[in-house]
């Protein structure tokens, strides 16, 4: 029985050691309740963030002074999430012919999708919407989202960046102070 125990106790702490490789500390591998200066709940970007590893971001974004700006949340220093946030005077022209031939947002099989703003494009690795937001930038605000992880041959994350976005855009409109 000793001989079972030892055993046991090695097989134990052999498989404590690879359960804290890979990744760094809890701390940075849980998923953030904010992301680029919103916050939103972490089950929501959870499937967006897939596989966890170790998280940061950098944001060149200031909601004091608008004005066009990326930020991007990496996983292991690979890019996870690249946000572009953009403050317009007047609405884009045509966001879904956006989606489909920009270079900033080349959405695969985008459709336009009620996310409850002015007009909303989603993609099988991303989203863009646009809603009124009277700043000194401009009257208008665009964000785009961006899942560098997302196959853009496959539809398997829709669903996930569709609930994602439709929450993260509102939550960034409360952000802004628009007038």
């Amino acid at each position: 029985m000793a001989a079972g125990a030892g055993a046991l106790t090695a097989v134990t702490v052999l498989a404590a050691s690879l359960a804290g490789c890979g990744g760094g500390s809890e701390e940075d591998r849980a998923v953030p309740e904010k992301l680029c200066g919103t916050p939103v709940p972490a089950g929501l970007s959870k499937p967006l963030l897939e596989p966890y590893g170790k998280i940061t971001e950098s944001s060149r974004v200031d909601r004091q002074k608008p004005q066009t700006a990326p930020c991007v949340v990496a996983v292991d220093g690979e890019r996870a999430l690249a946000f572009r946030f953009a403050w317009h005077p007047g609405a884009p022209e045509d966001l879904l012919a956006t989606a489909r031939q920009s270079s900033v947002v080349g959405l695969t099989d985008p459709a336009r999708v009620n996310l409850g703003f002015e007009d909303s494009v989603l993609g099988n690795e991303g989203a863009t919407a646009t809603t009124a937001c009277r700043t000194q930038a401009g009257d208008h605000f665009t964000l785009t989202v961006i899942v560098s992880r997302a196959a853009k041959d496959k539809a398997d994350l829709r669903p996930a960046v569709e609930r994602f976005m439709r929450t993260y855009m509102a939550e960034t409109v409360k952000t802004l102070n628009c007038a």
